[in-house]
């Protein structure tokens, strides 16, 4: 999940309905859209485990989670593994930088080092937690639609060499932190789809504005949770007539997992995937309650629910 498009996505599906022309849907639906909210466990979620490791992808399928999500980058020696920073010390008991290091001196690392359970203890330290290669993620994981995000440029022919020979071009989708990575990988491997890029973004608005006979050549939006901004049915409703669906991020308030429910949205990327399983399933037993009529605003309440 990409922290880029904040503001010119919102932008995009924040314009006001009145301004956009009402008509039909006129586009096929993005064949990533849900008609119940999808938990998408974000960077396989923290509060389980380490991000981006096998064990904590486990953990969150188990907790209810339906997409598993993986930040990736390339070694030294060229092998994709699933890690959000590139500075070791960050999350594990290696120093420098991952760029430089080859995949062997990588898999030597605790991938647990840094990180502390809810009752704030090292828990997983020195159990064997280690970085994995995207590859382990895909084939320890053949069922289930994973999200994977580029954290730098480089290794585009790779992944899609990979997707192309596992068979996973259909339930992978790809983003990256800036349209240089996710631009090359689409010309690369088309087949795979993408999320909205930055140079998307104002085509999108013109359309909605102007109520354009337009349709999104990518499948997924993801626009971002909090601090003011907002999601709305209306806006929902226009993506979803325009071929994409709303995957937004990131959200473990019940409260909150519960309004982006009942607007339609299609996934959550969250970081408690058993509080968003439970809300998800109380909502859609209820036939979608309608917790808040018209705009949802979605402000952050202060507060991390469990820790």
């Amino acid at each position: 999940m990409t922290t880029r498009r904040v503001v010119p996505l919102l932008l995009a599906l924040a314009i006001p309905g009145d301004l956009a022309a009402t008509r039909p849907p006129i586009c096929p639906p993005s064949r990533f859209a849900s008609p119940k909210p999808l938990v998408i466990a974000h960077a396989s979620s923290m509060y389980f485990g380490p991000s981006n490791t096998i064990a904590n992808m486990r953990a969150s399928l188990q907790a209810g989670a339906d997409v598993l999500d993986a930040d990736i980058r390339l070694t030294a020696d060229g092998v994709l593994v699933a890690a959000h920073d590139d500075t070791l010390a960050n999350t594990t008991n290696g120093v420098g930088s991952l760029r430089r290091q080859t995949l062997a001196q990588i898999r030597s690392l605790d991938a647990a080092w840094t990180w502390k359970d809810p009752k704030g203890r090292f828990s997983l330290r020195g159990r064997g937690v280690r970085i994995p290669t995207v590859e382990e993620i895909l084939t320890s994981f053949p069922k289930h639609r994973i999200s994977l995000e580029f954290k730098s440029t480089g290794g585009e022919q790779t992944l899609c060499t990979l997707l192309r020979r596992l068979d996973r071009t259909n339930d992978v989708y790809v983003g990256s932190a800036g349209d240089a990575a996710v631009d090359r990988f689409s010309v690369l491997c088309p087949e795979v789809a993408i999320t909205v890029t930055d140079a998307l973004v104002p085509i999108m608005q013109r359309a909605r504005a102007y109520g354009s006979p337009w349709c999104s050549p990518v499948a997924i939006g993801q626009p971002p949770f909090g601090k003011g901004r907002f999601v709305t049915s209306d806006s929902i409703r226009w993506s979803h007539e325009h071929g994409l669906a709303i995957y937004t991020w990131t959200v473990d308030n019940p409260a909150d997992l519960a309004s982006l429910a009942a607007i339609g949205v299609d996934g959550v990327y969250t970081g408690r995937p058993d509080l968003a399983r439970a809300v998800f399933d109380r909502v859609h037993r209820r036939g979608g309650l309608n917790l808040h009529t018209g705009v949802v605003e979605t402000r952050p309440t202060g507060k991390r629910v469990g820790g």
